[in-house]
């Protein structure tokens, strides 16, 4: 366990934790209230809750994890989660709590409650302003505050239907989460296979280079291979060879006097032409055109 679930930041005393009890009016298991109180330990209840900042600022502790608060944030907290937010007593938070039975309905509702209880490796328990759907969130979280602060008539319907739309939001955000996070672990992936490949470009490119040559670096087959490069590093395999070696070539050509025919065999090319041509798709202009440039630049001076 975490040493912060015991030991308070500033005193390093041993902190308190509690089950808070929680009473619901009219047979409906839904309160909406604001809070502005100091919390002097951790508590957990037997219900799911949805915290909006409305104003201040501090810190949040859910179970191993800490969050800084910020205006506009939004928490999800399931009823396993010991929590205790901190602050200086500025913070004001729009709270929502309510029993899981209220969005399960026999085989359907699951869908709802997963953000609460789907605890991916990319999980956070907040939702910040910059979060693509957090406006969709909010006008939900709206449409409750206005039905539950009203309660005309049918207003329990209302407040369970915004919920639910709510939580539908929220599961598309965190499967968007999760979808950019395997992304993410799978470009890791193939990159860390390409590193070798990388580091052989680096070391040999003024060299002659095979595709042969990579393919038994990588241990892929060639078409896999050029495929993986060109999708992590958005540039084609030869193409990045090239570039290697035009850069040398601009070195060579800004700080010696040798000639453009010695400057291509030096970086790398076999072909004076080939040279040529490469260089200036790469730069605009052609190697003779690039070092007059830099000599009329340093000229200038």
């Amino acid at each position: 366990m975490p040493s912060w679930l015991y030991l308070h930041k500033s005193g390093g005393k041993q902190m308190e934790y509690v089950k808070d009890e929680m009473v619901f009016e009219r047979e409906f298991p839904y309160r909406m209230f604001l809070s502005n109180s100091r919390q002097m330990y951790l508590h957990s209840h037997d219900l799911l809750e949805i915290n909006y900042v409305k104003e201040g600022s501090g810190y949040y502790l859910i179970e191993e994890k800490e969050y800084e608060i910020h205006p506009g944030d939004i928490f999800i907290i399931n009823d396993q989660e010991r929590h205790m937010a901190v602050h200086d007593g500025s913070l004001v938070l729009e709270v929502i709590v309510f029993g899981p039975s209220l969005l399960w309905e026999q085989r359907r509702g699951y869908q709802f409650l997963e953000p609460f209880f789907n605890r991916s490796t990319s999980f956070t328990n907040c939702i910040r302003k910059d979060t693509q759907g957090y406006e969709c969130l909010m006008e939900a979280f709206s449409h409750i505050r206005l039905e539950y602060r009203d309660k005309k008539a049918g207003w329990e319907l209302f407040v369970k239907s915004w919920t639910q739309l709510f939580m539908a939001e929220l599961y598309r955000i965190y499967l968007e989460i999760q979808s950019e996070e395997e992304q993410t672990a799978s470009r890791h992936q193939i990159f860390t296979r390409l590193q070798p490949v990388v580091d052989y470009i680096h070391e040999h490119y003024l060299e002659q280079i095979e595709l042969d040559d990579l393919v038994k670096v990588a241990m892929m087959n060639k078409s896999y291979l050029c495929s993986c490069f060109k999708n992590v590093l958005h540039i084609r395999m030869f193409e990045y060879i090239d570039q290697l070696r035009i850069d040398r070539a601009c070195m060579l050509l800004s700080t010696t006097s040798h000639t453009i025919t010695e400057i291509a065999m030096m970086s790398g090319f076999n072909s004076v032409s080939y040279f040529n041509r490469v260089f200036k798709r790469g730069r605009d202009m052609s190697p003779g055109e690039y070092r007059r440039a830099v000599t009329s630049r340093e000229s200038g001076k």
